[in-house]
């Protein structure tokens, strides 16, 4: 069954939603459930990872990201972006900071590369 790009984004908008009111279950089954239909996408699962840093699981964020968000597509400056503030926020710092100099080197989106300088700012 194909969805139409538009629910997908739709869909992707309601899990952040969810995720950011404490509907971590809600969060977690719309995002698994886009990453099903949508298998080749990295986005879902960066929805998973910030899902998981919401309650407070780290870890599990930063293996999201790394497992299965960045071989979707490695060169994704938000999936970069993202894993740099999981990094920082499970204390990995160095590691962090490399990751998020990166996407500021690099400079392949805007808006990857200004949560990267916001992060490294501390703001």
């Amino acid at each position: 069954m194909e969805i139409p790009q538009q629910s997908v984004q739709d869909l992707m908008e309601v899990g952040y939603l969810a995720g950011g009111y404490g509907y971590f279950k809600d969060a977690i089954a719309i995002f698994e459930g886009l990453s099903a239909v949508r298998p080749d996408s990295e986005y879902p699962h960066i929805g998973l990872a910030m899902t998981h840093l919401g309650m407070k699981q780290t870890e599990d964020a930063v293996r999201i990201l790394r497992d299965n968000a960045l071989p979707k597509n490695p060169e994704n400056p938000l999936t970069k972006a993202f894993l740099g503030l999981a990094l920082m926020q499970a204390g990995l710092n160095g590691e962090s900071e490399s990751v998020l100099n990166q996407v500021i080197d690099d400079n392949q989106n805007e808006t990857a590369v200004e949560l990267a300088r916001n992060l490294l700012a501390g703001t």
